[in-house]
Protein backbone atom coordinates (compact mmCIF):
# COMPACT_ATOMS: atom_id res chain seq x y z
CA UNK A 1 0.00 0.00 0.00
CA UNK A 2 1.08 3.58 -0.63
CA UNK A 3 2.43 5.19 2.56
CA UNK A 4 0.54 8.36 1.58
CA UNK A 5 -2.76 6.46 1.43
CA UNK A 6 -1.91 4.64 4.65
CA UNK A 7 -1.45 7.97 6.42
CA UNK A 8 -4.69 9.35 4.95
CA UNK A 9 -6.74 6.34 5.99
CA UNK A 10 -5.30 6.09 9.50
CA UNK A 11 -5.81 9.81 10.09
CA UNK A 12 -9.35 9.71 8.72
CA UNK A 13 -10.16 6.86 11.11
CA UNK A 14 -8.90 8.95 14.03
CA UNK A 15 -11.00 11.92 12.93
CA UNK A 16 -14.10 9.70 12.80
CA UNK A 17 -13.28 8.40 16.29
CA UNK A 18 -12.79 11.98 17.47
CA UNK A 19 -16.24 12.95 16.18
CA UNK A 20 -17.81 9.89 17.78
CA UNK A 21 -16.26 10.26 21.23
CA UNK A 22 -15.13 13.85 21.83
CA UNK A 23 -18.13 15.94 20.79
CA UNK A 24 -19.57 16.17 24.35
CA UNK A 25 -16.25 17.45 25.71
CA UNK A 26 -15.89 19.93 22.85
CA UNK A 27 -19.42 21.22 23.46
CA UNK A 28 -18.72 21.59 27.18
CA UNK A 29 -15.51 23.47 26.42
CA UNK A 30 -17.35 25.73 24.00
CA UNK A 31 -19.81 26.53 26.77
CA UNK A 32 -16.95 27.72 28.99
CA UNK A 33 -15.51 29.79 26.15
CA UNK A 34 -18.81 31.40 25.23
CA UNK A 35 -19.64 32.23 28.84
CA UNK A 36 -16.21 33.76 29.35
CA UNK A 37 -16.25 35.88 26.19
CA UNK A 38 -19.83 37.02 26.76
CA UNK A 39 -18.76 38.43 30.14
CA UNK A 40 -15.70 40.21 28.80
CA UNK A 41 -13.21 37.48 29.61
CA UNK A 42 -10.42 36.04 27.50
CA UNK A 43 -9.64 32.45 26.58
CA UNK A 44 -5.87 31.96 26.67
CA UNK A 45 -4.35 29.24 24.52
CA UNK A 46 -0.95 27.88 25.45
CA UNK A 47 1.22 25.21 23.91
CA UNK A 48 4.96 24.62 23.79
CA UNK A 49 6.82 23.42 20.73
CA UNK A 50 4.64 22.24 17.86
CA UNK A 51 1.49 22.75 19.96
CA UNK A 52 1.96 26.47 19.43
CA UNK A 53 0.43 25.94 15.98
CA UNK A 54 -2.91 25.06 17.55
CA UNK A 55 -2.90 28.36 19.46
CA UNK A 56 -2.43 30.34 16.26
CA UNK A 57 -4.96 28.16 14.46
CA UNK A 58 -7.49 29.67 16.84
CA UNK A 59 -6.28 33.25 16.57
CA UNK A 60 -5.31 35.15 14.45
CA UNK A 61 -6.95 33.18 11.66
CA UNK A 62 -9.62 33.94 9.08
CA UNK A 63 -12.96 33.24 10.72
CA UNK A 64 -11.63 33.83 14.23
CA UNK A 65 -13.02 36.45 16.58
CA UNK A 66 -11.99 38.60 19.51
CA UNK A 67 -12.04 36.85 22.87
CA UNK A 68 -9.20 34.38 22.31
CA UNK A 69 -5.53 35.08 23.11
CA UNK A 70 -2.66 33.01 21.72
CA UNK A 71 -0.13 32.99 24.55
CA UNK A 72 2.97 32.21 22.49
CA UNK A 73 6.28 32.16 24.35
CA UNK A 74 8.87 32.37 21.59
CA UNK A 75 11.71 30.73 23.52
CA UNK A 76 9.83 27.42 23.62
CA UNK A 77 8.09 27.55 20.27
CA UNK A 78 10.45 29.10 17.72
CA UNK A 79 13.05 26.45 17.03
CA UNK A 80 13.08 26.04 13.24
CA UNK A 81 16.86 26.66 13.17
CA UNK A 82 17.17 23.26 14.97
CA UNK A 83 20.84 23.86 15.83
CA UNK A 84 22.64 27.03 16.88
CA UNK A 85 20.82 30.13 18.09
CA UNK A 86 17.07 29.55 18.72
CA UNK A 87 17.63 25.84 18.20
CA UNK A 88 15.68 22.81 19.31
CA UNK A 89 17.92 21.82 22.24
CA UNK A 90 17.22 24.96 24.26
CA UNK A 91 13.47 24.89 23.61
CA UNK A 92 13.20 21.27 24.73
CA UNK A 93 15.27 22.06 27.82
CA UNK A 94 13.09 25.01 28.81
CA UNK A 95 9.95 22.86 28.56
CA UNK A 96 11.40 20.83 31.43
CA UNK A 97 12.48 23.80 33.56
CA UNK A 98 10.26 24.08 36.64
CA UNK A 99 9.16 27.60 37.56
CA UNK A 100 9.19 28.95 33.99
CA UNK A 101 5.41 28.86 33.52
CA UNK A 102 4.81 30.93 36.64
CA UNK A 103 7.12 33.66 35.35
CA UNK A 104 5.00 33.83 32.18
CA UNK A 105 1.75 33.99 34.15
CA UNK A 106 3.05 36.75 36.44
CA UNK A 107 3.21 39.08 33.44
CA UNK A 108 -0.60 39.36 33.29
CA UNK A 109 -3.46 40.57 35.47
CA UNK A 110 -6.07 37.95 34.76
CA UNK A 111 -9.74 38.82 35.08
CA UNK A 112 -12.57 36.98 36.84
CA UNK A 113 -13.95 35.57 33.58
CA UNK A 114 -10.72 34.43 31.93
CA UNK A 115 -10.05 30.78 31.08
CA UNK A 116 -7.28 28.61 29.65
CA UNK A 117 -6.91 26.07 26.87
CA UNK A 118 -3.63 24.16 27.16
CA UNK A 119 -2.45 21.95 24.31
CA UNK A 120 0.07 19.15 24.75
CA UNK A 121 -0.08 15.70 23.20
CA UNK A 122 1.87 14.11 26.06
CA UNK A 123 0.64 16.39 28.86
CA UNK A 124 3.71 15.63 30.98
CA UNK A 125 6.23 18.45 30.51
CA UNK A 126 6.66 20.77 33.53
CA UNK A 127 5.85 23.84 31.42
CA UNK A 128 2.31 22.66 30.62
CA UNK A 129 1.70 21.08 34.03
CA UNK A 130 2.67 24.30 35.82
CA UNK A 131 0.72 26.44 33.35
CA UNK A 132 -2.41 24.48 34.24
CA UNK A 133 -1.54 24.56 37.92
CA UNK A 134 -1.03 28.33 37.84
CA UNK A 135 -4.28 28.90 35.97
CA UNK A 136 -6.23 26.85 38.52
CA UNK A 137 -4.58 28.67 41.43
CA UNK A 138 -5.85 31.91 39.87
CA UNK A 139 -9.39 30.56 39.70
CA UNK A 140 -9.53 29.98 35.96
CA UNK A 141 -11.14 26.94 34.34
CA UNK A 142 -8.69 24.81 32.34
CA UNK A 143 -9.46 22.94 29.13
CA UNK A 144 -6.77 20.42 28.14
CA UNK A 145 -6.24 19.05 24.63
CA UNK A 146 -4.06 15.94 25.01
CA UNK A 147 -3.62 12.39 23.83
CA UNK A 148 -5.21 10.44 26.66
CA UNK A 149 -3.43 7.27 25.57
CA UNK A 150 0.00 8.91 25.39
CA UNK A 151 -0.44 10.81 28.66
CA UNK A 152 -1.64 7.72 30.51
CA UNK A 153 1.37 5.68 29.40
CA UNK A 154 4.03 8.38 29.86
CA UNK A 155 5.87 8.94 33.13
CA UNK A 156 5.28 12.37 34.72
CA UNK A 157 7.93 14.94 33.92
CA UNK A 158 7.07 17.24 36.82
CA UNK A 159 8.39 16.70 40.34
CA UNK A 160 4.84 16.67 41.72
CA UNK A 161 4.07 13.50 39.80
CA UNK A 162 1.11 15.30 38.20
CA UNK A 163 0.19 15.59 34.53
CA UNK A 164 -1.83 18.15 32.59
CA UNK A 165 -5.13 16.19 32.78
CA UNK A 166 -4.88 16.22 36.61
CA UNK A 167 -5.59 19.97 36.60
CA UNK A 168 -8.10 20.13 33.74
CA UNK A 169 -11.82 20.76 34.16
CA UNK A 170 -12.38 19.32 30.68
CA UNK A 171 -10.06 16.98 28.78
CA UNK A 172 -10.40 16.70 25.00
CA UNK A 173 -8.61 13.68 23.54
CA UNK A 174 -6.76 14.39 20.27
CA UNK A 175 -6.80 10.62 19.64
CA UNK A 176 -3.07 10.39 18.89
CA UNK A 177 -1.22 7.17 19.67
CA UNK A 178 1.88 7.29 21.88
CA UNK A 179 4.60 8.94 19.83
CA UNK A 180 2.02 10.70 17.60
CA UNK A 181 3.09 8.98 14.36
CA UNK A 182 0.87 6.41 12.66
CA UNK A 183 2.89 5.08 9.70
CA UNK A 184 5.57 2.45 10.46
CA UNK A 185 7.73 1.57 7.48
CA UNK A 186 9.98 -1.41 6.89
CA UNK A 187 13.59 -0.37 7.26
CA UNK A 188 12.84 2.54 9.62
CA UNK A 189 13.35 2.27 13.37
CA UNK A 190 10.80 5.01 14.09
CA UNK A 191 7.35 5.60 12.62
CA UNK A 192 6.48 8.69 10.58
CA UNK A 193 3.22 10.50 9.84
CA UNK A 194 2.34 12.54 12.95
CA UNK A 195 -1.38 13.20 13.34
CA UNK A 196 -1.68 15.67 16.23
CA UNK A 197 -1.65 18.65 13.84
CA UNK A 198 -4.64 17.31 11.92
CA UNK A 199 -6.71 16.19 14.89
CA UNK A 200 -5.68 19.22 16.95
CA UNK A 201 -6.72 21.66 14.22
CA UNK A 202 -10.03 19.84 13.90
CA UNK A 203 -10.66 20.20 17.63
CA UNK A 204 -9.73 23.88 17.58
CA UNK A 205 -12.04 24.65 14.68
CA UNK A 206 -14.93 22.63 16.08
CA UNK A 207 -14.48 24.50 19.35
CA UNK A 208 -14.33 27.87 17.59
CA UNK A 209 -17.47 27.23 15.53
CA UNK A 210 -19.48 25.95 18.49
CA UNK A 211 -18.38 28.91 20.62
CA UNK A 212 -19.53 31.31 17.88
CA UNK A 213 -22.90 29.56 17.73
CA UNK A 214 -23.39 29.77 21.49
CA UNK A 215 -22.43 33.45 21.54
CA UNK A 216 -24.93 34.34 18.84
CA UNK A 217 -27.61 32.41 20.73
CA UNK A 218 -26.86 34.65 23.73
CA UNK A 219 -27.27 37.72 21.56
CA UNK A 220 -23.52 38.40 21.55
CA UNK A 221 -22.22 39.02 18.03
CA UNK A 222 -18.54 37.97 17.73
CA UNK A 223 -16.29 40.51 16.02
CA UNK A 224 -14.82 38.41 13.23
CA UNK A 225 -11.49 38.52 11.42
CA UNK A 226 -12.46 38.37 7.73
CA UNK A 227 -10.52 37.00 4.83
CA UNK A 228 -8.47 40.00 3.74
CA UNK A 229 -6.69 38.45 0.78
CA UNK A 230 -8.87 40.09 -1.90
CA UNK A 231 -7.31 43.42 -2.97
CA UNK A 232 -9.74 46.31 -3.03
CA UNK A 233 -12.35 44.64 -0.82
CA UNK A 234 -13.44 47.70 1.16
CA UNK A 235 -15.89 45.76 3.34
CA UNK A 236 -13.14 43.36 4.42
CA UNK A 237 -10.75 46.24 5.13
CA UNK A 238 -13.35 47.93 7.32
CA UNK A 239 -14.12 44.70 9.17
CA UNK A 240 -10.42 44.14 9.74
CA UNK A 241 -10.22 47.50 11.50
CA UNK A 242 -13.24 46.57 13.64
CA UNK A 243 -11.52 43.33 14.59
CA UNK A 244 -8.32 45.14 15.58
CA UNK A 245 -10.27 47.51 17.80
CA UNK A 246 -12.34 44.74 19.41
CA UNK A 247 -9.21 42.72 20.09
CA UNK A 248 -7.44 45.72 21.59
CA UNK A 249 -10.36 46.36 23.93
CA UNK A 250 -10.51 42.69 24.96
CA UNK A 251 -6.99 42.98 26.39
CA UNK A 252 -7.63 46.03 28.54
CA UNK A 253 -8.03 44.23 31.88
CA UNK A 254 -4.72 42.39 31.49
CA UNK A 255 -2.64 45.50 31.96
CA UNK A 256 -4.70 47.58 34.38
Amino acid sequence: MSAAIDYFERTTELLEELRRTQLPAIEQAAGICASSIAQGGLIFLFGAGHSRMMCEEMIPRQGCFAGFFALVELAISTHSAIVGVNGLRTALHLEKYEGYAEEILKSFRFGPHDAFIIISTSGIRPIVVEMAMGAKQRGMPVIAIVSKQHSAQARPGHSSGKKLPDFADIVIDNMCPPGDCVVPLAGLDWATGPVSTVTGAMIINMLRCETARLLTERGVKPVMLPSHQVPGNIAADEQLERFYEAYRKSLTHLYE
